[in-house]
């Protein structure tokens, strides 16, 4: 069913319509000149956590196109007029459905910051419009401006003090709850740090670490969900007059989790930089840890036999990891061929109410490049494959997929002779599903899977 949320954003505002004492119709020369154009600037942010991809229209003609979360489109000149907005989701079966839709009247010298905010599976998501007067800043001062866009989150105090500064004894510097917006604030560019407690409590709930406000910028910081890695239930989205800036908690770290995708390997102990204490114990093939955190920056990953660790299959292996990012690292390869080694990449976590989203894993060393197809039923016979020639140590990444039952079929690359599945799976609308391809446990001639996340295959 479509849905729509009509909000009235419409603004009382001065010098929008022209007026005259006169009422007769009479066109003078003045009146027959061109009109003159005025501008304002409007500013659209994705901040709905759940929320697909959008495209965003004005009176139909296309503002703005593949908006993701967390992204904000920087500061568009637009003349004065009255705009009829729409907000369209993209869904994953190629469609797109209106989901937001509002009014605005933008009047001369004015900057609009449109923040959609809320969620889709709860059906609070909604615009959120700021609107303030351009002017110049000060010299040798920054400007900011904070909106509270977490709907999880209650009152809140904001401390936005130099680095370091001892807090316990201070007022915040200003205290917001679910939608509130501070007015626009200038200071002193510097370096400062933002930290955020429950409000009237000193336990910090986001630290930013240093960061520097520079002179002359125009700062707009949303405290957004956070969907990345750690602890911290928000993130803060810094929208800067062309493009953002994410500034994720300073304690954040990133996300690992380790699958044994080795078929001829013995349960394996999984040891970082050189500890002599395992991170993860005995972990045997076709099992996975879950996500640990971890500090960001450069690591090394040993991997030894859990019988015996002086028995090495992967020595030092060295991976850098994002602050806020969040890995899988797989052991692959063969004990026989005395070939096994990690593979780290990235995943996507962000779950989204309008799509499932599929990972797909090629973790077989015997299997050679594959096509793997994704069905309503079994018979490939006349079927595209969803993902062609994938080779060995390589991952679809986080597909976009339209809920529903599907069958997963793989087969050697240009051939419908299926080699793993078929695996009948149904995939839900806010739902992770991961599936990595392996070798059959000490059988290279046969193929299996390793199904990860929320992923359920039916009987």
């Amino acid at each position: 069913m479509k849905r729509i949320y009509s909000l009235a954003l419409c603004f009382s505002l001065i010098g929008l319509t022209a007026c005259s004492d006169d009422d007769d119709d009479t066109i003078t020369a003045a009146d027959s000149e061109a009109p003159v154009v005025t501008y304002a600037d409007i500013r659209v942010i994705h901040a709905g956590s759940d929320a697909p991809m959008v495209n965003v229209t004005a009176d139909g003609a296309t503002l703005l196109s593949d908006v993701d979360y967390a992204m904000s489109s920087g500061l568009l000149e637009v003349a004065t007029n009255t705009y009829a907005i729409a907000v369209d989701a993209q869904l994953a079966d190629g469609t797109t459905l209106t989901v937001l839709e509002a009014e605005l009247a933008v009047a001369e010298d004015m900057e609009y910051t449109a923040v959609a905010l809320g969620k889709v599976s709860d059906e609070t998501l909604m615009l959120k419009l700021i609107a303030n007067e351009e002017s110049d800043i000060t010299a040798d001062n920054a400007r900011v401006q904070v909106l509270h866009a977490t709907p999880s989150v209650g009152l809140v105090d904001i401390y936005v003090t130099e680095p370091m500064a001892d807090i316990t004894m201070m007022d915040p510097t200003l205290s917001a709850n679910y939608m509130d917006n501070s007015d626009q604030l200038e200071v002193p560019t510097s370096d400062y740090q933002i930290r955020i407690t429950p409000a009237g409590d000193k336990t910090v709930v986001f630290d930013s670490g240093t960061v520097n406000l520079a002179a002359g910028m125009d700062y707009f910081i949303s405290a957004i969900p956070n969907e990345w890695s750690g602890d911290s239930p928000v993130a803060l989205l810094v929208a800067l007059p062309e493009g953002q800036v994410l500034l994720n908690d300073v304690n954040s770290g990133s996300d690992i989790r380790v699958v044994h995708a080795v078929a001829d390997a013995p349960a394996v102990d999984v040891f970082l930089d050189g500890s002599t204490t395992p991170a993860i114990d005995m972990l045997s093939f076709g099992n996975f840890a879950g996500y640990v955190n971890i500090p960001e920056g450069m690591h090394t990953v040993t991997v030894a036999a859990d019988a015996d660790n002086s028995v090495e299959v992967i020595k030092d292996a060295a991976v850098d990891l994002m602050q806020g990012a969040s890995y899988s690292v797989l052991a692959v390869g063969s004990l026989a061929d005395n070939d096994i080694s990690p593979w780290a990449f990235a995943e996507h976590t962000r779950r989204i109410a309008t799509e499932a989203r599929l990972n797909v894993i090629h973790a077989s060393y015997s299997a050679g490049n594959v096509d793997v197809y994704l069905t309503p039923t079994a018979d490939i016979s006349d079927a595209d494959p969803a993902l062609t020639d994938v080779p060995f140590k390589a991952a679809s990444g986080s597909l976009s997929v339209a809920p529903g039952d599907y069958t997963v079929s793989v087969t050697v690359t240009g051939t419908k002779t299926v080699a793993i599945g078929p695996l009948a799976v149904s995939l839900a609308g806010n739902g992770l599903y991961s599936v990595a391809a392996v070798d059959a446990e000490n059988d290279t001639s046969m193929f299996s899977v390793i199904l990860m996340d929320d992923f359920v295959t039916e009987e």
